[in-house]
């Protein structure tokens, strides 16, 4: 038997075949959709990412801010702890060698150091 006198599914049910227009229309409408839902879920994992950058930034200000405040303590003779007084002479050291790159070069000082 010859496959050109088998009668396509839509003519045996008596519907029209679909036009060219109609599966364009629909074709868009499903990637409009789609691409909806992605930027929906793009939007979200940003934000997320964007969050947890913060609290990072926020958590290493705060490190930085209790280092400083160690250092002063173990300045005036508050607090006192061998692991903690020789990481301090580190930093001392390299603030010293800092200074001293900084006088010979005559480079201005990053903002926010002293």
């Amino acid at each position: 038997m010859s496959e050109q006198n088998v009668p396509d599914s839509d003519e045996k049910a008596g519907l029209p075949a679909p036009s060219v227009s109609d599966l364009l229309r629909e074709l868009i409408a499903f990637v409009s959709e789609r691409s909806k839902t992605e930027i929906g879920k793009a939007h979200e994992r940003g934000r997320h990412q964007l969050e947890v950058r913060q609290l990072r930034k926020d958590r290493s200000k705060r490190l930085e801010k209790l280092g400083r405040e160690v250092v002063a303590l173990v300045d005036a003779g508050e607090l006192s702890h061998p692991g903690v007084s020789s990481r301090i002479g580190h930093i001392k050291d390299l603030d010293l060698r800092i200074q001293g790159l900084l006088a010979d070069e005559d480079v201005p000082a990053f903002e926010g150091e002293e």
